[in-house]
């Protein structure tokens, strides 16, 4: 099964105060960070998507596929519209990975990616902690024009009413920590250190 990994990235971190993209994780940006934990399970193809921030992301000089959304403003579901209009034919599989839940292990992904493997009549697999929905969903490439046709009305959570998901419950929590504030990304940096 190829899968590919779509990091979103191209918010405006209006909460934040400054890209949470480029924020520093113990030594590494936070992108930086994702991107490892993707290379680490083997994904061949990381998309990134960019918005205003497109400049200062390629001065990281990644591995990625970086892609410019043309209207961030547009919210997240056009930032994951743009990312799997750039996939490739061979795609089976890709993730969705928010660039503010960054510390999801590369533990977690192999598991998600079993699970799809094992699974073959769902159409992808969701990652749970104490019975809640986290990230990074991994979703069959399969449902790729339904994802570009649809007008992003209630976000991603909306399409999965009408998808046979599969909730794999983890014991990673990181799946629901989400770094939009400050004070998120100070906890997260303790979790780090400690």
């Amino acid at each position: 099964m190829k899968s590919a990994a779509i990091i979103l990235a191209a918010g405006f971190s209006s909460r934040m105060g400054s890209d949470k993209a480029l924020l520093d994780l113990n030594g590494k940006p936070v992108l930086e960070r994702i991107v490892s934990s993707y290379q680490a399970v083997g994904i061949g193809q990381i998309v990134v998507v960019s918005g205003q921030n497109h400049a200062a992301l390629v001065q990281l000089c990644l591995p990625v596929e970086l892609v410019r959304n043309p209207a961030p403003e547009n919210g997240m579901f056009s930032s994951i519209q743009t990312g799997v209009a750039a996939l490739g034919p061979a795609t089976d599989a890709f993730f969705v990975q928010p660039v503010d839940i960054p510390l999801v292990s590369p533990a977690t992904l192999t598991g998600l990616l079993a699970a799809l493997q094992q699974n073959p009549a769902v159409d992808g697999v969701i990652p749970t902690f104490c019975g809640k929905r986290g990230h990074p969903p991994l979703l069959r490439m399969r449902r790729q024009q339904e994802l570009l046709s649809a007008d992003g009305a209630g976000g991603l959570r909306s399409l999965y009413c009408g998808w046979q998901m599969l909730e794999l419950p983890s014991e990673d929590q990181a799946v629901l920590l989400d770094m939009n504030t400050p004070e998120q990304y100070a906890r997260l940096k303790g979790r780090i250190a400690g």
